[in-house]
């Protein structure tokens, strides 16, 4: 059963950071245990996932970026639950926080001990009981809300204070390009996307949490959306903006009040809100973009 989804959207836009849930990834070469575990979800109403195999896992953990609880067998060919669960959270960083809850036919203290060293919120035995199942994901709930606390109270320590600085300058002061150059649409659209491009790039050199920016980020995702003449819902920004959901729907909350964006219900499914930069936001982002494109053709 592998790739297997709940049906629904991916995420719901209206989320808040308190109501988000995260997605189960359940990862066993054992299908049966894989369907097992996929009906005590649907019990209790968890969004999930199903891997018979490490590679397969590693493939959905990168598509969904809403997995943030993995379940894994520790037998595994190729890949035993350990080197899944460590490779998974180097392939996403810190950017998202990954429970592990880890299966296995016969629990014994080695296998505790190496559960100690990953971070391993509990150790399950098969066959699984529905009590054990969802304390254990409580356990895992709780585990993702105390890392994400965590991750929000250094994340934003400076919140108020860098968005002030922002409203500030962009109300303050417009870049100019060089009178005598006209900007195009397409060499606009093209700095843009040299400016994003360079940004993916620089992560894969440097940590990630090092350049956390979700401000300008979004400003960029939203830059480009306008240009391309696309409807941007708020949880593919949160996603654009490469920290935590709840970090990222505080970032769009204060820039929408702030008068940076605007926000609305989607007309043709009121599950979601859209979202978008405002015109003098927009304005000042072409006239940024220009003076960079002025900036670049003398080099």
């Amino acid at each position: 059963m592998a790739s297997q989804a709940l049906d629904g959207p991916l995420l719901d836009a209206n989320i808040t950071a308190d109501a988000y849930s995260p997605s189960v990834l359940v990862v066993d070469d054992d299908a049966n245990c894989v369907s097992h575990c996929a009906r005590m979800l649907d019990e209790l109403g968890y969004r999930h996932y199903g891997a018979t195999s490490a590679r397969d896992a590693l493939e959905q953990l990168g598509r969904d970026p809403t997995i943030q609880i993995i379940l894994a067998d520790m037998q595994m060919p190729s890949m035993d639950g350990f080197v899944l669960i460590e490779e998974a959270r180097a392939r996403v960083g810190d950017m998202r926080t990954i429970a592990a809850i880890l299966l296995t036919e016969t629990a014994t203290a080695e296998l505790a001990i190496k559960g100690l060293h990953v971070e391993a919120v509990d150790l399950l035995c098969k066959p699984l009981s529905f009590e054990a199942y969802s304390a254990s994901l409580r356990r895992a709930l709780r585990y993702l809300s105390s890392r994400r606390v965590a991750a929000d109270g250094v994340g934003i320590s400076n919140f108020s204070q860098q968005l002030a600085r922002l409203v500030s300058v962009l109300e303050g002061r417009t870049l100019e390009p060089q009178a005598d150059t006209k900007v195009t649409d397409a060499q606009i659209s093209a700095t843009l996307r040299a400016i994003i491009a360079s940004r993916g790039m620089r992560g894969r050199f440097f940590p990630s949490q090092l350049f956390a920016d979700p401000a300008w980020d979004i400003l960029l995702d939203l830059t480009r959306a306008k240009l391309d003449g696309q409807q941007v819902s708020v949880s593919s920004v949160c996603i654009a903006a490469s920290v935590p959901m709840s970090t990222a729907l505080r970032w769009v909350r204060q820039m929408t009040d702030s008068g940076l964006l605007r926000r609305w219900t989607d007309p043709k499914d009121r599950r979601r809100d859209l979202i978008a930069l405002t015109d003098a936001t927009a304005a000042h982002m072409r006239d940024y973009l220009a003076a960079v494109h002025a900036v670049l053709s003398k080099l």
